[in-house]
């Protein structure tokens, strides 16, 4: 399986935007009105879990459970400290444990107010949906393998309903597309009940956001082999291409 290292590059260097670190994703960076963003912890898997269930009636529980346990994520958080995610990756597949891989690649997001309090939360998670287009194709295992740490899935994205309008949802939103976007990731989308109307905010947000019946590749820039992926009924599919990738 070809490299893919996660690398930092030195905060402030000419090379790029100020980058993340572990630490500071821990400590939570600013967001509106005195909110942090940070990485979501363990005692806070039941305020997460009853916001974000609210947001999306089909989250799967193993995120949940291990966010309660202090796995989910992990992953993220290494890599931003330099750690190879491909190598961790084959190493799960071989041993039968790709389902607790996936948990610990996903991305649980709070934002704080100034008590500390939890009145947001965002999660990010490998698709697979996209890993099982890819399985009927003719690709390689580890092709498939490599779609976990290049596309990732907004599963939901909930604020407090006294704390909207405030801007928290585009923070996490933000954070969101600058973690995945600092560890290499190319794609990231989601999908929304239609009867909301949240097209114009995710374009705001910088998201294409598609029309009915629509859909995008997301196979050739992987493999070489289209693969296309829209909404389901009575749902509306939005994404967002890393700059580099795109």
């Amino acid at each position: 399986m070809a490299k893919k290292t996660k690398k930092m590059k030195r905060a402030g260097s000419s090379a790029g935007p100020v980058r993340l670190t572990r630490q500071q994703v821990l400590d939570g960076v600013p967001g509106p009105d005195g909110v942090r963003i940070a990485f979501a912890t363990a005692e806070e898997a039941g305020t997460v879990s009853a916001l974000l269930k609210a947001a999306a009636d089909d989250l799967e529980t193993g995120h949940l459970e291990a966010l309660a346990q202090g796995r989910c994520g992990t992953w993220l958080l290494d890599a931003l400290a330099g750690a190879d995610l491909d190598e961790r990756l084959v190493r799960a597949t071989a041993t039968g444990e790709l389902q607790a891989a996936a948990a610990q690649l996903s991305l649980p997001l709070v934002a704080r107010d100034g008590n500390g309090q939890v009145i947001g939360a965002l999660l990010g998670v490998p698709s697979g949906t996209v890993a099982s287009g890819l399985s009927r194709l003719p690709v390689s295992r580890q092709q498939i393998l490599m779609s976990m740490l290049t596309y990732a899935k907004i599963k939901a994205v909930a604020v407090s309903e006294d704390a909207r309008g405030g801007g928290i949802g585009a923070a996490l939103l933000k954070r969101c597309v600058q973690l995945y976007g600092q560890l290499d990731y190319t794609l990231l989308f989601g999908e929304f009940d239609t009867g909301r109307d949240l097209g114009p905010y995710y374009v705001r947000q910088g998201f294409t956001v598609l029309r009915p019946g629509q859909a995008v590749d997301v196979g050739t820039l992987l493999v070489g082999v289209p693969l296309h992926l829209g909404a389901g009924p009575g749902l509306t599919f939005f994404y967002r291409w890393h700059a580099r990738g795109r």
